[in-house]
């Protein structure tokens, strides 16, 4: 009975007979290999990696392997219960490099990648690679409306290798969420809703045309605006030591442009630089550094856009945010919009009032020391959000309009919608 659960789960993926790549050191450590698969997906959620496993519904073998330079690390472990399993990861000298605890869940890989001295945690996604058959395809944000009753807003990237995420607006509630394409054009794709005190909602996304989905929420089918498409840039840098991404989308602003460039640029250069030194010297494992750098839209219609940069250094966070106004081409940031950064404290302790889904006490630790330091503009009010933290994520709460309005400079108001 161990593993009946994961063998019948198997074969509801229509993947039973599916079979990955199987290498002399992959059969050598199993009795018989039952079954193999190859998955694709991303570290820290950008980082693209391949992960090989095999079984003999005893133990676990396979590879992780990162695409920047096609390293792989060993993987060995066994069956905790169920689809439950813990891996040791190891490199070509047989030093132990990591750790990997996860699931299989429906047609997904969930995984935390932990570092051998427990340094550094990062979460994994990956799909079937049946599932993922993305091809001549350049990574797109879009932002997506949905009629439904109450109406749902999709800020949402679309990747090359066949993975979607972004931010899903739900009656004045954010979530993030990530799932995956299902054809050759990422025009069909798959994801779920979390409703803080309420059921998860799940989401299909068939793209008509250029403007227009048909989006099935919870099994009922509702009409799609595709508001904005945006191609996304990414930009990365990856060696043996460690890795760099960042991705926006390409707004056709130059203003927008020098804003980005005064966040990225140094902390870009620092960041090759770092790794190319370190990359030098005799290292135990891998991946001793990761920066990180995105930029998100909150609200997007005909009059301006608002958003947020997020740039992660090891052992430091920064967030700000910014609206840019489309017919004057200005780009207005946190600190020209607020009256005084004693609002930003008064917005904060506001937002910590507003009732959320019951969380766990270290998380809620966390979001009372974190608070809400930055602050977004957008028609219904001001989002406020928390810091970005590689374990608890973030969280975004809306003051409405008439709770935040004196806290915003009042010759942006009109222009706001306000």
């Amino acid at each position: 009975m161990k593993y009946c659960c994961f063998i019948l789960l198997l074969f509801s993926l229509s993947l039973a007979r599916a079979q990955g790549t199987i290498d002399p050191w992959m059969k050598a450590q199993l009795k018989t290999v039952s079954w193999s698969y190859t998955f694709k997906g991303v570290l820290a959620d950008f980082h693209p990696v391949t992960i090989q496993l095999a079984s003999d519904l005893d133990q676990v073998v396979g590879y992780f392997i990162h695409e920047g330079d096609q390293k792989k690390h060993r993987l060995a472990g066994e069956w905790v219960k169920g689809d439950h399993y813990q891996l040791q990861e190891r490199d070509d000298n047989d030093r132990l490099t990591g750790y990997l605890v996860g699931t299989f869940t429906k047609d997904e890989l969930d995984m935390q990648w932990m570092a051998a001295d427990q340094s550094r945690l990062f979460e994994v996604k990956a799909f079937p690679e049946s599932l993922i058959r993305i091809k001549n395809f350049k990574p797109v944000a879009e932002w997506i409306e949905v009629t439904a009753t109450p109406g749902i807003t999709f800020s949402i990237q679309k990747m090359d290798y066949g993975i979607v995420s972004g931010i899903a607006s739900r009656n004045g509630q954010f979530s993030r969420f990530d799932g995956y394409c299902l054809d050759g054009t990422c025009s069909i794709w798959n994801t779920v809703i979390q409703v803080p005190g309420g059921a998860p909602i799940p989401v299909q996304m068939r793209q008509k045309d250029a403007l227009n989905y048909k989006a099935v929420v919870n099994g009922v089918e509702y009409h799609a605006v595709i508001r904005e498409s945006t191609p996304l840039m990414v930009r990365h840098f990856d060696n043996s030591m460690g890795f760099l991404d960042f991705v926006y989308p390409e707004f056709k602003s130059d203003t927008y442009k020098k804003w980005l460039a005064t966040w990225s640029d140094k902390l870009w250069t620092d960041g090759v630089n770092y790794l190319q030194t370190v990359n030098l010297s005799p290292a135990s494992g891998r991946l001793v550094h990761r920066s990180s750098g995105w930029v998100e839209i909150l609200e997007d219609n005909d009059t301006y856009i608002s958003g947020m940069i997020t740039y992660i250094n090891p052992g430091a966070t920064k967030r700000t945010s910014f609206v840019w106004f489309r017919k004057d081409d200005v780009l207005i940031p946190m600190e020209e919009l607020m009256n005084s950064s004693a609002d930003v404290k008064k917005l904060s302790d506001a937002a910590l009032k507003y009732p959320q889904a019951d969380e766990d006490e270290g998380y809620t630790t966390w979001i009372n020391q974190t608070g809400f330091p930055t602050m977004i503009a957008c028609r219904k009010g001001t989002l406020a959000t928390t810091e970005f933290n590689m374990i608890y994520g973030d969280d975004i709460r809306l003051i409405p309009v008439t709770n935040c309005r004196d806290m915003i400079k009042r010759k942006y108001w009109n222009d706001l919608g306000w």
